[in-house]
C-alpha cells in the first residue's frame, strides 16, 4: 500500500507536500459526533476530492492534489486516499456554533505511523458542493482566517464533493 510520500510527489516541496497529505487530509474533510450535529454533518457525508493546497503560503493545484480524497461517513470517521489507495483514518469534532466554524482532526491510523493520536485544530467553511478548511500544523494556534501565509504554519485546503 502506498504511503503519503509516495503518491504525493510534489515538486520543489515534495517532503513538505507529503507531510501535508499525511497529516492535515486525512482528516480535513471529516467531521464527527461532537458539539455540532444536523445540517454541516449530512452534508459533508460522501467523498470530497481535493482542488487545491496551500502550505505556508504556497499554493499547489496540480493534478496530483486532484488525486487527493477525503471519505466521511455520517458519524465522524473519514478515511484519507491518495489515487485510490488508503492512507490514513480517523475521527473529527466540530463546532458550527462559532463563527468561523471549528473543526478538530485526530488521526487514528496512517500508513507511516506518523502523527497517530495527534489533534489538529483548524476551522471551516461549507457549501453544498465545496468547502475549504484551514489548520494549525505545528500546534499552532487555530486560525481566524482563511488564509495561509508564508511561514503560518497553516494549511488552506479547498475541496468538492464528488458524491
Amino acid at each position: 500500500m502506498a504511503t503519503a510520500q509516495d503518491a504525493l510527489q510534489f515538486r520543489p516541496t515534495a517532503i513538505a507536500w507529503a507531510r501535508f497529505a499525511a497529516v492535515v487530509l486525512m482528516g480535513l474533510g471529516a467531521v464527527a459526533v461532537g458539539e455540532a450535529r444536523g445540517d454541516d454533518l449530512e452534508t459533508m457525508a460522501g467523498t470530497w476530492r481535493v482542488t487545491s493546497l496551500d502550505l505556508n503560503g504556497q499554493r499547489n493545484d496540480s493534478d496530483d492534489v486532484r488525486k487527493v480524497t477525503v471519505v466521511n461517513e455520517p458519524n465522524g470517521n473519514w478515511t484519507l486516499l491518495v489515487d485510490g489507495n488508503e492512507i490514513a483514518k480517523g475521527t473529527s469534532s466540530i463546532d458550527s456554533a462559532t463563527n468561523p466554524k471549528q473543526v478538530n482532526l485526530t488521526i487514528s491510523q496512517s500508513n507511516d505511523g506518523n502523527n497517530v493520536g495527534r489533534t489538529y485544530e483548524g476551522i471551516y467553511e461549507l457549501g453544498e458542493k465545496t468547502r475549504r478548511v484551514c489548520l494549525a500544523l505545528d500546534g499552532g494556534e487555530r486560525p481566524t482566517q482563511f488564509f495561509s501565509a508564508a511561514a503560518s504554519g497553516h494549511a488552506l485546503v479547498t475541496y468538492e464533493k464528488v458524491e
